[in-house]
C-alpha cells in the first residue's frame, strides 16, 4: 500500500478530499492515510472503523499531525451517530470491502444532510474483458485481500441508495493494477424530495 500511495492514491486522495467539508464523518478509515488530505473547509471530524489495530494507528497519526478527530468503533453497516450528522462522508477504497453495501449506503445516507455530500474514492467493476476478468477473480481476490471485491458495480449501489451520481467519473487507467482497476471519484449527494 505505501508504493500505491505515492505512485497513485495520494494524488487523489487529495483530490477526493478536496470536496469535503464541514462536519465530515470518515467510513472504514483504515490507519489514517486519508486524515492528511483534510481540507480548511471541514470543521469537526469522525471516523468509523472496525479493525482495533487501524483505529490505533490512525489516532496516533492524528495525535503525531494535530488532526482532532474521533475514532470510534463500529461498522458502516451500523453507523454509531444520529441521523442527519454530517456534512459530508468519505468512503476512500471501502464500499469494496464491506459486508453489505446497499446497509452501507442506507447507513450513510441516514446520517447525512439533507442535501449532504458522500465524497467517493473507489475501486470498481471495469467493463468488456477487465470486468469479466474481475467476476472471475472475485472470490479467490476476496480471501487474499481482506474482503475486497473488485467487481462491485458502486455507482449502481450508489444510485440506488437514493444519491445523484452525476458528480461521479470513472478513471479507467490508474497505476494501480488489475484487479482494483478502475477507479470511481467524485461526488454524490442526498436527493431530496421535491418540497
Amino acid at each position: 500500500m505505501p508504493i500505491f500511495n505515492r505512485l497513485f492514491y495520494n494524488r487523489y486522495r487529495r483530490e477526493a478530499m478536496s470536496n469535503v467539508a464541514g462536519r465530515l464523518l470518515m467510513v472504514g478509515l483504515g490507519p489514517g492515510a486519508d486524515l492528511m488530505f483534510l481540507p480548511p473547509a471541514v470543521t469537526a471530524v469522525a471516523a468509523v472503523e472496525p479493525e482495533a489495530a487501524f483505529r490505533r494507528m490512525a489516532s496516533a497519526l492524528a495525535r503525531r499531525h494535530g488532526i482532532p478527530v474521533d475514532v470510534v468503533d463500529g461498522f458502516g453497516e451500523s453507523i454509531p451517530f444520529p441521523d442527519n450528522s454530517f456534512d459530508s462522508v468519505y468512503v476512500g477504497l471501502v464500499l469494496c470491502s464491506v459486508d453489505n453495501v446497499a446497509a452501507t449506503l442506507g447507513e450513510i445516507r441516514r446520517v447525512l444532510v439533507p442535501g449532504g455530500r458522500l465524497v467517493v474514492l473507489e475501486h470498481v467493476r471495469g467493463d468488456g474483458a477487465m470486468g469479466r476478468f474481475q467476476d472471475g477473480i472475485a472470490k479467490p481476490w476476496s480471501w487474499l485481500a481482506s474482503g475486497c471485491q473488485p467487481n462491485r458495480r458502486t455507482v449502481d449501489a450508489i444510485a440506488a441508495a437514493g444519491f445523484d451520481t452525476g458528480g461521479l467519473r470513472s478513471i479507467r487507467r490508474t497505476l494501480v493494477p488489475p484487479p482494483c482497476t478502475p477507479h470511481l471519484q467524485g461526488i454524490a449527494t442526498v436527493i431530496t424530495p421535491n418540497a
